[in-house]
């Protein structure tokens, strides 16, 4: 399940529970894709703390979805993961490294709002570095 959270309009936040189905993943898409229409650079943040599994479904459209951005992954600035699953901590510090013009972080749940003051940080309008 997904809850869009209230969030700058730069900046796309979301909290996903139980597990993640396709209907799910279009809406955070369409929401993110919203987002880019009016910014050049956006930031994403991600509470996936209480998410316990993805729909077969997902992954196959998120591949799609990464291919279709490439050249364009400056676009999104900053990247705040909530988790308290210590291996996705070593694959946000891994994706930073591979997309070295997005700034990540992650966060322990308690810091739900410290995620989104962070990525709500970013200037919009600033060009990439």
């Amino acid at each position: 399940m997904i809850d869009i959270l209230a969030s700058p309009p730069h900046v796309a936040a979301y909290r996903f529970t139980d597990e993640l189905t396709g209907a799910d993943y279009d809406a955070c898409i369409s929401d993110i894709e919203s987002r880019l229409a009016r910014f050049e650079r956006i930031a994403v943040v991600s509470d996936i703390s209480d998410l316990h599994g993805l729909a077969l479904e997902v992954i196959g459209k998120d591949l799609r979805y990464a291919l279709s951005k490439r050249g364009e992954y400056d676009r999104f600035a900053r990247a705040a993961v909530v988790t308290d699953k210590r291996w996705l901590v070593t694959v946000t510090g891994l994706a930073d490294r591979v997309m070295p013009r997005t700034e990540m972080r992650t966060f322990a749940p308690e810091e739900r709002t410290m995620a989104l003051s962070w990525a709500a940080e970013l200037d919009p309008a600033a060009p990439a570095s």
